[in-house]
């Protein structure tokens, strides 16, 4: 028995053996065919990056596996023995389902492992750069208190290309200040990532020629344009080419999230007409035209700012004197209708005083007439008669002595009659006394004695 379960597990070893050679040569014979395939379009366009080689051996181009050769041999045990129980029964769909699901973890975790490894050895870089392949955005990262790289410090808007990875981590191995691309034509500030994948500018039909840039390829920045490497404006590309070293890591991935800055707009170029449109307007060359071109935009900019400032404020000025002359109209209007109102009410008030008054002096009048009467004529009335007539007066007889006339009536009174006096006015009346003489006398007085007789 010993014997042979000796045999058996040299047996074994032996195809986990074969197995990994197998597996191995697999790998060898992939690698190989890629790179002849990718040999074959690089070859078209070779890129003149000769400037700025890296010349230390630890920050050589480094390309981060999904699989690492440390761990293939486990892996490759762990498959031949999951190949051996596959030739012994035959395995199920939810099973199978279930083993794929186990080796896909196992390869995110070495992924994962792998890219942790590569944050390490970044840790002596200041920067670190992520490519998002579908928003079409560059993002710049430093590091934080931890070491870290969390904080956002600069996003570029880039064109990628069907031949950009979409994952991975890459250490730039190579910079240029102008490099050959495929057409033949031009790239501005080269950093090389993997390959002939780099940064570098939108390309232009001329070596060393920053006016003649393919505008609208420019114009398209922000879209997938590419063979595979990243286009960034002159700023951009100078910058990643001047602020990141050598050896800096590169991490591609996809997101419709363009990151924690967004993703910058673009000046369009096509338009502008010759000379601006051949040149990026963010090259700080001094031939550059577009800072002319802007600063007069700029001066002509602020000069209708001013202006507009200047007819805003001559409008807001006229508008406050309308305003001031509307109100001081108003005021005056008012002040008008309340002189107006106040007149009226003024006349309405005479007025109402001039009818009391009025009706007062005819309630007086009115009452005043009713307390006059007429003076009656009493002349040549008896007393008694007299008195009647007087009634309403506060009359006073007096009486007259007169050799002649009519004695006991009235011969004078000291209101004229037809006088309108007030009731008790006084008046005075005169009766007549008749009175005989000293003859009269006498023949009265004989007469009285004869009839004594």
């Amino acid at each position: 028995m010993e014997e042979n379960s000796k045999k058996k597990k040299i047996k074994d070893i032996s195809i986990a053996v074969g197995v990994c050679v197998v597996v191995l040569a697999c790998l060898a014979g992939i690698s190989i065919g890629t790179y002849n395939m990718f040999s074959d379009n690089i070859n078209k366009s070779t890129q003149t990056l000769a400037e700025n080689t890296v010349e230390d051996e630890n920050i050589e181009e480094e390309v981060i596996e999904l699989i690492d050769p440390e761990s293939l041999d486990e892996l490759s045990e762990e498959q031949s023995e999951e190949q051996l129980e596959e030739k012994k029964e035959e395995l199920t769909p939810e099973e199978k389902k279930k083993r794929e699901e186990e080796a896909k973890k196992r390869q995110e975790e070495l992924k994962k492992k792998q890219e942790e490894e590569a944050k390490l050895k970044a840790q002596g870089y200041p920067y670190w750069i992520k490519v998002n392949c579908a928003a079409n955005t560059v993002t710049i990262y430093k590091k934080d208190e931890n070491g870290k790289f969390t904080i956002p410090v600069k996003a570029m808007v880039c064109s990628v290309g069907s031949s950009t990875p979409r994952s991975g981590v890459y250490r730039t191995p190579q910079k240029a200040r102008w490099g050959t691309l495929i057409g033949p034509v031009w790239g501005q500030y080269c950093t090389r990532i993997t390959g002939q994948i780099l940064f570098h500018s939108v390309p232009y039909l001329k070596q060393n020629d920053p006016s003649s840039l393919e505008y609208w390829e420019y114009d398209r920045l922000g879209t997938q344009r590419s063979l595979g490497c990243i286009r960034l404006t002159v700023a951009d590309a100078q910058w990643i080419y001047y602020n990141c070293p050598l050896g800096t890591s590169v991490e591609f991935y996809t997101s419709s999230n363009p990151g924690p800055l967004g993703k910058p707009g673009v000046q369009k170029v096509s338009n502008a007409g010759d000379p601006y449109r051949g040149w990026d307007p963010t090259d700080p060359d001094s031939r550059n035209p577009w800072p002319q071109k802007k600063a007069k935009e700029e001066a002509e900019r602020k000069a209708a700012e001013e202006k507009a400032a200047k007819e805003a404020a001559e409008k807001k000025a006229a508008e406050e004197r309308a305003a001031k002359e509307a109100a001081e109209k108003k005021a005056a209007e008012e002040k008008a209708a309340k002189e107006a109102a106040e007149k009226k009410a003024a006349e309405e008030k005479a007025t109402k005083e001039a009818a009391e008054k009025k009706k007062a002096e005819e309630e007086a009048r009115k009452a005043e007439e009713a307390n006059k009467v007429m003076v009656p004529d009493v002349r040549n009335m008896t007393k008694t008669k007299a008195q009647q007539a007087l009634k309403d007066l506060n009359f006073k007889f007096r009486e007259e002595e007169s050799y002649t006339g009519t004695d006991g009536v009235v011969i004078k009174q000291s209101i004229a009659p037809g006088t309108k006096v007030n009731k008790q006015t006084s008046i005075e009346i005169t009766i007549r006394k008749v009175v005989k003489q000293e003859d009269d006398k006498e023949n009265d007085k004989n007469t009285n004695d004869g009839n004594e007789e």
